[in-house]
């Protein structure tokens, strides 16, 4: 009995062994020590590092830091529950300690093979699958830039989706426990936008399979699977509770809540919450006709730049007018060979010749319902992609699809066809090689892939013949090459080189295109005519699909994209500038014009930065620098109130150079008189021409809070300890007084007290914090104590038990199972 249970499990280990082999020649770098340069990562550290910090001093990161904006929450930049039970210790066993982007990659083929085994596939079918599905071309795209937790979603989503298969084909404690677990990990990757898109996908799935019980009458077992499925995804939910609560309480103050402290349009007051349309659709709106990239990478000349080297036509054209070689081939890497609609591009989304042959054969061959729920998942998906391309449609979804309003960068719903086009596609292949069709209706379902999948290599090289190669943003670019090359013809010449290129990716992966659907529909071939069995054909086909999907998506993660640790550390090294500004150990903040003030984060790394990094700024910030610090000149007093003691800007030859700012106002001070506006607006506008230091500006309904301060030219008020989550001060006054505190203002959980009585704290200067401090000597604390965390851990503490137990209780009921069959 032993070696039968032997025999099943081996197949499996082999497959998995084959899956984090890929991963690992495909990430090789990463066994050396070196590491991938990603443009965000590297922002994150930055926003990060204070939080890092503070965590090697006290064992647990900061709930606020005070590195970026002059403070936030740090909800969405370092945040992990503190509680002992946790289901993301998971996470560590399947990604078994592995270095990334290793461990990316072969997590994501690792649930898509578990995934395959749901829907009970043979093991060789499964590895072909889970390639077809981590290495589709947007994965590498998005680790090469730095969306590791984009990435990690992703890599959960057909777990997550094997594990309601589980459920729904009747095993409801493991499918149930399994649910519960992995909706907790795709939860816990903290991107809601991928676990929107899932949601959408197992919406489909699920009404799907509630239609066939339905019209079996199966009312009972309708009823188990969508009450355990509704429960584990609740638990799910909750396990992650510190972060949801958190991040629903921040969400309630940000930008991205779509409601601004200042709303000067006619709109004001009716504004929904979420994003405008117009800055949702803006980047990544997919265009119609490139859609077809999914079958040809290059037809829209892959990304905005770096696809071209020293054989390119730009860079002979450039070595034929007398530019030096390395030169050449410098200034043609630069070039954007993108020329679809989108204004910045990183990469295609390529889901393999392979795989677009093997899910049309799915769509042809098949019988199976399945196929009628994933194609109209598809093309939702492939509709909501085209954002502001297909406007009509898409105004509509985005305004009345639930929460959909949230979200940015509509081309990212094309994860949902990364997912299906390799579920349908071994599906297929799974029937195929089952023996249970005749051979006349194996034969007729292959002729009908390489018809319908012919017709659409057809529309490519209709498309190859008629388009010109010329993008919406080329106009821009002939000036350059015009003010480079100094004559309107040499420009034109550089530009005709630059079609002909993008002309040269289209048809030379059009090309690779049609060869490697010829040579998957030849291993087809051969097994019908029974020249070669089906192991030997599925192992073809794996080679073909790897050679096909690593060799795109090595364009956009290669070599060139690791470095070593020492030269990636570089990235933060200090400058004379920043040693200069660090001699200074008081509390201050640092404005970095040497940089894009409100865009990087390397500031951050080293400062507290008045400007930073984050998509999702609190509303009165962003407000703050729209009105104040955004425009030329920016306002001083404005720096002054936020203690900007320090400024970089370009010196002789661009080198960083300090200069001290002597009005920085410090920590906190009294004001000698109390402003009242009608509204924050008027407070916006009154900030325009104000003394901070003598004057305090406040919204109307703060009047019966306020008493107006008694004059006293020697009271004082100091900072005599700081910490993320505390500031202690001491004051010292003959009379009452009204005190200014260098802090933003965030009542979701700052508190403060004066000799250890609370006292609500002032919405002061539109951003900053304000108190009644009265005459005498007082110990002023503020504390950050926000009620979202302290509930999110509580709960999450109990949900991971009970999420814990289940697991255990399921695997219990399957050895009783296992046992039971042994026995029979």
């Amino acid at each position: 009995m032993k070696k039968g249970i032997f025999q099943k499990v081996l197949p499996n280990l082999v497959a998995i062994i084959v899956l984090l082999l890929v991963a690992v020649i495909f990430c090789s770098p990463a066994l050396s020590g070196k590491q991938i340069s990603q443009s965000d990562v590297i922002h994150w550290k930055g926003m990060a590092q204070e939080a890092l910090q503070y965590k090697e001093q006290h064992g647990h990161f900061p709930l606020w830091i005070t590195n970026m904006f002059g403070g936030m929450p740090s909800y969405q930049i370092a945040l992990e529950s503190q509680n002992v039970v946790s289901t993301g210790f998971f996470h560590q066993i399947f990604t078994l300690g592995l270095p990334k982007p290793i461990s990316f990659f072969f997590l994501a083929s690792l649930m898509f093979y578990f995934l395959s085994q749901a829907f009970r596939m043979r093991p060789w079918i499964g590895v072909l699958t889970a390639i077809g599905y981590a290495y589709a071309t947007y994965d590498p795209i998005i680790v090469a830039v730095g969306h590791d937790t984009k990435m990690l979603a992703i890599a959960y989503m057909p777990a997550l989706l094997g594990a309601l298969v589980v459920l729904y084909n009747r095993n409801y404690w493991l499918g149930g426990a399994l649910t519960a677990l992995f909706s907790a990990l795709l939860i816990g990757m903290n991107h809601l936008q991928i676990t929107y898109y899932f949601l959408l996908v197992a919406g489909f799935m699920t009404i799907y399979y509630a239609v066939e019980w339905i019209k079996a009458k199966d009312y009972k077992h309708l009823a188990l699977a969508l009450g355990i499925a509704l429960v584990a995804g609740i638990s799910g939910v909750l396990s992650n509770a510190t972060n949801i609560f958190t991040t629903y309480d921040y969400s309630k103050a940000t930008m991205r809540n779509g409601t601004l402290g200042l709303d000067t349009t006619a709109n004001a007051g009716s504004k929904k919450s979420g994003l405008s349309i117009d800055y949702a659709f803006t980047y990544g709106s997919y265009g119609q006709a490139e859609t077809m990239t999914m079958l040809v990478p290059g037809m829209y000349g892959g990304g905005s730049g770096g696809e071209l080297d020293g054989d390119s036509r730009v860079a002979k054209n450039l070595t034929a007018k007398g530019v030096p070689e390395d030169q050449a081939a410098q200034f043609a890497a630069s070039m954007p060979t993108y020329w679809g609609t989108q204004p910045g591009h990183a990469g295609p989304v390529y889901l393999g010749a392979i795989m677009c042959f093997l899910f049309v054969l799915g769509m042809v061959y098949l019988k199976t319902g399945h196929r009628w729920w994933m194609l109209a998942a598809i093309i939702l998906a492939i509709l909501m992609s085209w954002g502001k391309n297909f406007e009509a449609f898409n105004s509509f979804v985005f305004n009345f699809l639930p929460y959909y309003n949230k979200f940015r960068a509509p081309a990212m719903i094309l994860v949902v066809p990364q997912l299906l086009f390799p579920l349908l596609g071994g599906m297929a292949l799974t029937r195929f090689f089952s023996g249970e069709d005749k051979p006349e209706a194996q034969w007729k379902g292959f002729k009908n892939s390489l018809y319908v999948t012919g017709g659409l290599l057809a529309l490519a090289v209709l498309a190859y013949l008629s388009f010109d190669f010329r993008g919406p943003n080329d106009e821009s670019l002939l000036q350059y090459f015009a003010q480079s090359l100094g004559g309107e013809a040499a420009a034109q010449d550089l530009y005709a080189s630059l079609k002909a290129d993008r002309k040269g990716m289209f048809g030379g992966d059009l090309l690779r295109s049609l060869v490697l659907i010829a040579l998957a529909a030849g291993v087809l071939w051969l097994y019908l005519k029974d020249r070669v069995k089906a192991t030997v054909a599925l192992g073809a086909l794996i080679v073909l699909n790897l050679f096909d999907l690593a060799g795109v998506g090595k364009r956009y993660l290669n070599e060139r994209n690791f470095v070593e640790s020492d030269q990636y550390e570089q990235e933060f090294a200090l400058t004379p500038a920043d040693q200069q500004i660090k001699q200074d150990t008081g509390y201050y903040r640092v404005l970095n014009l040497t940089r894009d003030v409100f865009n990087d984060a390397i500031t951050s790394y080293h400062h507290r930065a008045v400007g930073g990094y984050h998509p999702a700024k609190l509303s009165i910030v962003e407000d703050l620098l729209s009105f104040q610090l955004r425009k030329q000149p920016m306002n001083i007093a404005v720096l002054n109130m936020l203690n900007t003691k320090y400024v970089i800007t370009p010196g002789q030859n661009n080198q960083p150079q300090v200069q001290a700012n002597p009005e920085a106002l410090g920590a906190a001070w009294f004001v000698k008189a109390v402003r009242f506006e009608n509204n924050w607006l008027g407070v916006m506008k009154a900030m325009d021409q104000f003394n901070p230091g003598d004057t305090a500006i406040l919204e109307a309904s703060s009047k019966a809070q306020v008493q107006q301060p008694q004059t006293d030219s020697a009271a004082s008020i100091q900072l005599v300890r700081h910490d993320n989550e505390e500031m202690i001060y001491q004051s010292n006054a003959a009379a009452n007084g009204f005190a200014v505190f260098s802090e933003i203002f965030y009542d979701r959980g700052w508190k403060a007290y004066i000799d250890g009585r609370e006292v609500p704290i002032i919405r002061t200067n539109y951003v900053l914090r304000g108190l009644n401090v009265p005459a005498g000597k007082h110990d002023i604390r503020f504390a950050f104590e926000p009620t979202a965390y302290k509930t999110g851990e509580s709960v999450s503490l109990v949900v991971n038990i009970l999420i814990l137990l289940f697991l255990l209780f399921a695997a219990f009921k399957v050895y009783q199972r296992s046992k039971k069959e042994q026995s029979a």
